[in-house]
């Protein structure tokens, strides 16, 4: 009896586990912008949706290195341009940043910082128009405008991009596009599809736990 009561305490525990979504991005990539703007924004303005799903952006995506033996680093050539690189530096030293900050329940916050980058990015994009970016969300979220700059331009940034790229280029199978999107860390055409277009349906749909008021109240 008590085997079977264990048994049955975890298929509850794992019933209820919090579905996971990973956006591999680009900061400059339009499709990507579209749908952090609208999907992305609306269910990380939805209240408790981090109770049903894990949110992560990891800005990359279809960035080509090569490894310098002079330097000892790898060169990225970003889709977009050398200006595109530093908008996915200036997203990640936002989201490490807010991260220190914030040591517990910054996950909401880093996706976030990507939307409002995004939102304040306007053409012709420049890195300095990603500084002045970087400076009004900085205001916003509580943090320095000049730290994130002083990580896009140093090292750290370099590091964090590397992270990025690591992780988008271990994914299986490889990614063919951005927005690049895996539900419990596995891609599907059919589950992506449906988080382009309604990310908190997606979630009310999919989530075995305890809905949140909102898969309710917004379908009445």
């Amino acid at each position: 009896m008590k085997i079977l009561g264990l048994a049955l305490l975890l298929t509850i525990a794992l019933s209820q586990s919090r579905l996971s979504v990973d956006v591999y991005t680009e900061s400059l990539c339009p499709d990507c912008m579209e749908f952090l703007l609208n999907s992305l924004t609306e269910a990380v303005d939805t209240p408790d949706i981090d109770q049903m799903v894990n949110i992560r952006v990891i800005p990359y995506g279809n960035v080509k290195r090569v490894f310098n033996k002079t330097t000892g680093k790898w060169q990225f050539t970003c889709q977009h341009g050398s200006v595109e690189c530093y908008g996915n530096y200036v997203q990640l030293c936002g989201q490490s940043l807010l991260a220190s900050k914030y040591p517990t329940d910054n996950e909401i916050l880093q996706v976030q910082w990507a939307i409002c980058i995004d939102r304040r990015i306007f053409k012709p994009y420049t890195n300095t128009r990603f500084d002045e970016a970087a400076n009004l969300c900085a205001a916003d979220f509580g943090i320095s405008g000049s730290a994130v700059k002083e990580c896009a331009n140093g090292d750290q940034g370099y590091k964090l991009h590397l992270a990025a790229a690591e992780e988008t280029d271990a994914l299986s199978p490889a990614h063919q596009y951005v927005p690049w999107i895996t539900t419990n860390k596995k891609h599907s055409v059919t589950d992506e599809n449906l988080i382009l277009e309604d990310l908190v349906q997606w979630a009310c749909d999919n989530y075995k736990g305890q809905k949140i008021d909102a898969c309710s109240t917004r379908s009445e």
